[in-house]
């Protein structure tokens, strides 16, 4: 929540949203994974975040002399208890359940989430409390990886009561769950609830003065960094092409964010360098009302970030995408828009520039959103209702 990625906060948002409609009296406690505001840093506090700087930056030359998969897997585990195992059992210990709102919790290879992941679900366990990660994804799974094998453990406690996803049940089911105690299933990204929440702002569906193509920005690495061949100067050209290719079709369009600063940055680039109009590039949305207005807006965008896409399907926003990663081809899979997402092997630019500018297609099967919607629903609330209620 403290992150400029406003799809992070959309997860939040729209979990707590089905969460207060299946009972408006529900007290919810906000526990980020990864807290970055200055009110967390106070007090003594600092001491932990301070141990926690140093360790980072001796990080490299450690490991390098250790070259150990269990001693490097110790010092990041170190590393993350100090700076936030504290945290998380001051928010967790007068909790009755936690609650994961979504996101790719499920995985080991990038972003450390894998040492949160056991951090949180220890502490909710050494207090009996249990826990449902809701539509989080499921991303890669190995025998060998110690990192993936210490967060099998951790999902497999006795607490963790349910483990929705929103992308890889087969993986989740196959490898991760052991037994049948945990209740699992495929259901949809909580953001597909978008259209009840309040945020769209009518008015900006039909604002003469903006309209067009919304073009999404990404960090040009992301696809190397998530396993991709394609390179970062290669993304770029693919960018700079589209955008030649769009003008010289006459399209009005303008480049936009998900409110991260290396993607703003990107499209500053983009700006300076084709000799863009100043206004042709959105300034970054710092809320998730800006972000959805933002989307709404559009007649159709490409989206880049995974929640650009998830907020147009959501609010029927006509959507072309790109495809850097598993998480994106489970979407694409599982909602029926794979004919209109574009992985790195197949960036034809004058196709994609041609599904922009036509504007023609079919609408997504609105049914196969519904269910997916409801299943969200379903099983966040049964989960809900498991958990003992206090009495006054």
């Amino acid at each position: 929540m403290t992150n400029e990625n406003v799809g992070d906060y959309l997860l939040v948002e729209a979990t707590k949203y089905l969460l207060r409609t299946h009972d408006p009296d529900t007290v919810l406690v906000d526990i980020d994974v990864d807290p970055k505001n200055e009110s967390v840093r106070t007090g003594m506090r600092r001491l932990n975040f301070r141990a926690a700087a140093i360790m980072k930056v001796f990080e490299r030359p450690i490991l390098s002399l250790l070259r150990s998969p269990r001693l490097a897997y110790a010092y990041h585990s170190l590393y993350w208890k100090t700076k936030l195992g504290w945290y998380f059992k001051e928010r967790i210990k007068d909790l009755d359940a936690v609650v994961f709102t979504g996101g790719g919790f499920i995985k080991y290879k990038t972003q450390g989430l894998n040492y949160i992941d056991e951090l949180i679900l220890e502490t909710a366990r050494e207090r009996g409390i249990p826990v449902m990660m809701n539509a989080v994804g499921v991303e890669g799974y190995s025998e060998t990886d110690i990192r993936c094998q210490r967060l099998k453990r951790a999902l497999n406690f006795d607490n963790v009561r349910v483990i929705t996803t929103r992308d890889d049940i087969d993986t989740l089911n196959d490898h991760y769950v052991s037994g049948s105690r945990t209740i699992t299933e495929r259901v949809g990204d909580p953001v597909f609830w978008l259209n009840e929440m309040g945020i769209v702002d009518e008015g900006a569906r039909s604002r003469a003065e903006r309209g067009g193509i919304g073009i999404n920005l990404i960090n040009p690495q992301n696809f190397s960094v998530y396993g991709g061949s394609i390179s970062p100067d290669e993304v770029v050209n693919f960018y700079r092409s589209l955008i030649a290719e769009l003008q010289r079709r006459d399209a009005d369009f303008f480049l936009f964010s998900n409110g991260m600063t290396v993607d703003q940055a990107f499209g500053e680039s983009l700006v300076s360098t084709m000799n863009l109009r100043s206004d042709q590039l959105i300034p970054r949305p710092t809320t998730s009302a800006e972000f959805v207005n933002l989307v709404a807006g559009f007649d159709i965008i490409l989206s880049a970030r995974m929640h650009a896409g998830i907020t147009a399907y959501a609010i029927d926003v006509p959507v072309v995408g790109l495809i850097w990663g598993e998480k994106l081809q489970f979407l694409t899979e599982i909602t029926g828009l794979r004919d209109r997402y574009f992985t790195e092997d197949e960036l034809d630019v004058t196709a994609i520039a041609g599904l922009l500018a036509g504007n023609d297609l079919p609408a997504p099967d609105a049914q196969r959103r519904a269910e997916l919607r409801e299943r969200t629903r379903t099983q966040l609330t049964r989960f809900v209702e498991t958990v003992p209620r206090r009495t006054a």
